[in-house]
């Protein structure tokens, strides 16, 4: 499906705190994940991200992030070229209980974006899922992950972005008109990861 908003629109989306659905290309997965710039991560979004999206809650971070607080990436196993890169899953150990809840991954999330952020206080495994960006971004690999932290990087904001895979309500990927529909319905901002990388790339927008 095609976008229905511009980069500059998401950008403005992410600033804000709102959220937006970052689509991929149909013949590559051809399907959506809703962003959240982790530093606005409250619970009562991250329950919005659960409970429309359905999909494993994630955080797209830069490498170096993860590595400085000593969180590891888990080595692939049986798994294609294009796999993401995921890392250990954490909780941050202040202020949390047990992890799980989208309250408790919310300050999970913020906490990965504070430079103060002590490596110690970070419990693994967790319940909040790191993905480590590949080294050359979006220009180097085409995904949700590369595509969400450009998204970050072009608004200014800290590189980190929640994200959640968008079902539909069997349980299925959501794909094609009921993707759209479901985008529009919930008043979605959404763009491609094509359109991420050409803005990136300092082309016009698609």
């Amino acid at each position: 499906m095609n976008a229905s908003h511009t980069v500059a629109e998401a950008i403005a989306a992410l600033r804000a705190g709102d959220f937006v659905a970052l689509l991929d290309h149909p013949e590559r997965e051809g399907e959506a994940d809703l962003l959240l710039a982790a530093q606005f991560a409250t619970g009562e979004k991250l329950n919005v991200m659960i409970t429309k999206c359905r999909g494993l809650v994630t955080i797209a971070m830069e490498a170096a992030r993860l590595e400085a607080l000593g969180i590891p990436l888990l080595e692939p196993m049986n798994a294609g070229s294009n796999w993401p890169r995921f890392s250990a899953p954490v909780d941050y150990t202040i202020g949390t209980t047990t992890g799980v809840s989208a309250f408790d991954r919310a300050i999970t999330a913020v906490a990965l974006t504070d430079p103060d952020a002590d490596p110690a206080h970070f419990m693994r495994p967790g319940h909040l899922f790191p993905l480590a960006a590949s080294p050359g971004g979006i220009a180097e690999r085409a995904g949700h992950t590369e595509g969400a932290v450009a998204l970050a990087l072009a608004a200014g904001l800290y590189p980190a972005v929640v994200m959640c895979e968008m079902l539909a309500e069997d349980g299925r990927m959501a794909r094609g008109r009921e993707l759209e529909q479901t985008i529009r319905d919930e008043g979605f901002v959404s763009v491609t990861v094509e359109q991420a990388a050409k803005y990136q790339a300092g082309g016009d927008e698609l």
